[in-house]
């Protein structure tokens, strides 16, 4: 008898625009300095260090970072929710708080690996994830493949059970100016 149920999760994170616009406060600064026998050598201190950007379980070089408590993936954070949700489990926020110290930048792989690990204790297991991931900035298609490998790893399921779509807003509200980025997460468990 199959016993399916389908849950929804949806997360969006401001990028830190701030750190990465603001050349002055994200230099880095020089100094020089002699050491005890008088050799020039040159010290560099990083003035402000931005988070990295984290989507789908994968490093997005070359890209601001989103201003969150955890490492800030979106994309994980929408499918941990669904996940919690479809087996009706409390959700993200109350798993892994947000005003405590020991969720300060955890990894959302380990989020999600826990919280799949919940719904397991449950009885269920995944049959399909469906993920719309939307920024104007960066293209998902490029990232696609590296996402869905490190998300199929991270719940030890086929790659072919989980599907990426990436979107914009065509310049619509904050994400359609590139200040942020959202994503909508399906997906649908059974009972084993």
């Amino acid at each position: 008898m199959l016993n399916l149920r389908i849950g929804h999760g949806y997360d969006i994170h401001r990028f830190n625009l701030e750190s990465a616009n603001n050349g002055a406060n994200n230099r880095d600064i020089i100094t020089n300095n002699s050491d005890k026998n008088n050799k020039l050598f040159i010290e560099t201190e990083q003035k402000t260090k931005s988070k990295p950007l984290y989507l789908g379980g994968i490093l997005i070089e070359n890209h601001c970072g989103t201003i969150a408590h955890s490492d800030g993936d979106v994309v994980l954070h929408s499918l941990t929710d669904a996940l919690l949700g479809a087996a009706g489990l409390d959700d993200i926020g109350t798993l892994f708080p947000d005003n405590i110290e020991s969720t300060k930048n955890i990894s959302s792989i380990l989020m999600l690996q826990k919280a799949y690990s919940m719904v397991q204790n449950e009885g269920y297991c995944i049959i399909n994830i469906d993920i719309t991931i939307i920024t104007q900035s960066p293209k998902i298609k490029i990232y696609k493949n590296k996402m869905l490998f490190a998300i199929s790893k991270a719940l030890n399921i086929a790659q072919s059970c989980i599907n990426i779509k990436g979107k914009t807003k065509e310049g619509v509200d904050s994400v359609g100016r590139g200040e942020a980025v959202e994503c909508f997460s399906v997906c649908l468990i059974n009972k084993f």
